[in-house]
């Protein structure tokens, strides 16, 4: 939509000044300096507004490149963080497996004490009521 209204401008302007251009056909004297020239005004119009166009472009070309430039300089820095972070990502997930293993293991010792402890005191108990069985004969 942006782009549509401004080519509408842009036609509507080039009319205007088209026709500004043809109500002036008379001849002027343009003086450079070193030399003089006798040229319609409609040319001159029209030649000054060509300059003035390109002299836009120029300008607006340089700051694309620029923008361009800063863009590409930006997009690397981010392409670079992702990296890191992806790499720091991964650094934590491997933390994270080792952790995950240790505790199973941990675990998994924990269980075995437990059990040993659960047999060392059935042990104690068979070896009490051994006693009680073999005092009350």
């Amino acid at each position: 939509m942006k782009k549509q209204i401004s080519t509408i401008l842009s036609i509507i302007l080039i009319i205007i000044i088209a026709i500004f251009a043809l109500m002036n056909f008379e001849s002027v004297e343009v003086n450079f300096g070193f030399a003089s020239l006798k040229v319609p005004l409609v040319l001159l119009i029209l030649i000054s507004l060509l300059i003035g166009a390109l002299v836009i472009f120029l300008f607006s070309s340089t700051q694309n490149v620029k923008k361009n430039r800063q863009f590409k300089q930006l997009e690397s820095e981010s392409q670079q963080k992702q990296n890191q972070l992806n790499t720091q990502i991964d650094e934590l997930n491997d933390n994270l497996k080792a952790l995950e293993t240790r505790l199973k293991n941990s675990t998994g010792k924990q269980e075995i004490g437990s059990r040993d402890q659960q047999i060392s005191d059935l042990e104690d108990e068979i070896a009490k009521l051994t006693e009680k069985l073999s005092s009350e004969k």
